[in-house]
């Protein structure tokens, strides 16, 4: 796709590349990456020319795309009031805390595809078979954390 990728997406301490004479530089997110710095950006993590001396590159990630959902102020609606608190609790504890709940909830930060399966169980478990319906979705690009 020609999604465009900002500065802004690439998770901190990601190493970026920018070896031009990489033959798979098309298909990696961390050439693409390099490709997104601001101008005035002057020095960041990156991959050396010496991933090129192999035959595969140990760095090279795929460029890959998701739909990740922002926020979900309305998936509790229809729960029933008995099953609400503890519902909650393990969702909370699912997405590591308070803190990071609400930033959830409010779409700070994205639900990946795992989570949001994790979160479709979590509701059939109790019981509820209707589709959990986010607050928005967006294409974003896959970072895997190494």
């Amino acid at each position: 796709g020609n999604m465009e990728l900002t500065y802004q997406q690439i998770p901190t301490g990601w190493p970026l590349c920018f070896l031009k004479e990489c033959v798979r530089k098309g298909e990696c997110l961390r050439y693409r990456a390099g490709l997104a710095i601001p101008a005035d950006l002057q020095q960041t993590l990156s991959v050396t020319p010496s991933v090129l001396k192999g035959p595969v590159c140990p760095m090279f990630r795929k460029i890959e795309t998701m739909r990740v959902a922002v926020g979900f102020s309305r998936i509790f609606r229809e729960v029933k009031q008995r099953h609400a608190p503890q519902m909650r609790a393990e969702l909370t504890a699912y997405l590591g805390g308070n803190g990071t709940y609400y930033r959830y909830l409010h779409g700070h930060r994205a639900l990946s595809p795992e989570q949001q399966a994790w979160i479709a169980e979590l509701f059939r478990g109790y019981g509820y078979t209707e589709e959990v319906v986010f607050d928005a979705y967006e294409e974003r690009f896959r970072f895997y954390n190494d």
